[in-house]
């Protein structure tokens, strides 16, 4: 029997969570996915996580489940239960709308390599990742820590975005960077510059 065999498939509704300035504590910011039978299951714990694009959205996932660490972050459900761990292979929106930004997130890679910066379809700046190999990737976020031109090790994940978004059907990577307290801080700035977030 193969990997993918063994793998499991869930439905459900993608829950993230984002920094907020009024919470105190060590707020959980990650994502869950709540499926129809009440099951939920942790998907991650990195605010940057590709899975947050999908919020609010019916998606399909497939993986298997995992045990964390004993060090990790325990995460307690509503009726008192401990979520579950799932380890994603693929997630696709179950129906692809208009405002969706990404429509599937493949398998999660770590990539050695540098960042670039080019010229997109349109004019505008684009930045790209180029592994050690030579494989070139149009990067789909705007990962905290990026430095372009400095060899990094990365985690990677292949995207397919929305038709809806204009562009040439290129590779894209969701990148998460190692990255200091500055550099999400200055990541959790500008994105609240394009989303209102606080």
């Amino acid at each position: 029997m193969s990997a993918r065999e063994e793998e499991l498939r869930l439905e459900g509704i993608v829950h993230a969570y984002r920094y907020s300035s009024g919470v105190r504590g060590k707020p959980f910011l990650g994502s869950i996915l709540e499926c129809s039978d009440g099951m939920e299951w942790v998907l991650d714990y990195d605010e940057q996580s590709p899975f947050h694009s999908f919020a609010d959205r019916q998606v399909v996932v497939s993986g298997k489940p995992y045990e964390p660490e004993q060090s990790a972050q325990v995460i307690v459900g509503s009726g008192g239960q401990k979520h579950g761990h799932f380890l994603v292979s693929t997630m696709r929106l179950v129906e692809v709308t208009p405002d969706a930004e990404l429509v599937e997130v493949g398998p999660r890679q770590d990539l050695c390599g540098q960042f670039e910066l080019g010229a997109s379809d349109t004019g505008e700046s684009a930045l790209s990742f180029v592994t050690e190999q030579g494989d070139a990737f149009l990067v789909a976020n705007d990962p905290a820590g990026a430095s372009v031109g400095r060899r990094i090790e990365v985690r990677a994940y292949p995207v397919q975005r929305s038709p809806s978004i204009p562009g040439h059907p290129a590779q894209y990577l969701w990148i998460i960077c190692p990255y200091s307290a500055a550099d999400l801080w200055e990541w959790r700035g500008r994105r609240s510059m394009t989303t209102g977030d606080v």
